[in-house]
C-alpha cells in the first residue's frame, strides 16, 4: 500500500476511490469535459474516467498534474479528503474559497 500526503490509504485496486470522486467533483465544478481535461494533460478520455471510476491507480504526480489544471489546490484537496462524510456540496464549498 502506498501512503502519500495527497492521498489516502489505497491499494491498485482503488474502486470508488476518494481521490476519484473528489478530482470527478472538482472537474465537473469546474465545468470541463474528460475532453478537456484529455487534452490539457495528453491522456485519453478514457484513462480520466477510470482514473475517477477507480479502474485506474493514482500516483501522487497525477494527482499534482489533475489539481493544477483543475485550479485546485493540495491543501484543499487534502482537507477534503480528510472529511469523513464526502458529497459534491462539499466540494463546492471549497471551490469557493479564495
Amino acid at each position: 500500500m502506498l501512503k502519500n500526503e495527497l492521498l489516502g490509504k489505497h491499494s491498485h485496486n482503488n474502486r470508488d476511490s476518494r481521490e476519484g470522486q473528489v478530482l470527478r467533483y472538482v472537474r465537473e465544478a469546474r465545468k470541463l469535459s474528460l475532453k478537456d481535461v484529455a487534452a490539457k494533460l495528453n491522456l485519453k478520455s478514457l484513462d480520466i474516467d477510470h482514473f475517477e471510476n477507480g479502474r485506474k491507480f493514482y500516483s501522487p504526480e497525477d494527482v499534482s498534474k489533475f489539481l493544477v489544471c483543475y485550479n485546485f489546490s493540495a491543501d484543499n484537496f487534502k482537507d477534503i479528503m480528510g472529511l469523513k462524510v464526502l458529497n459534491k456540496l462539499l466540494v463546492n464549498h471549497f471551490l469557493m474559497k479564495p
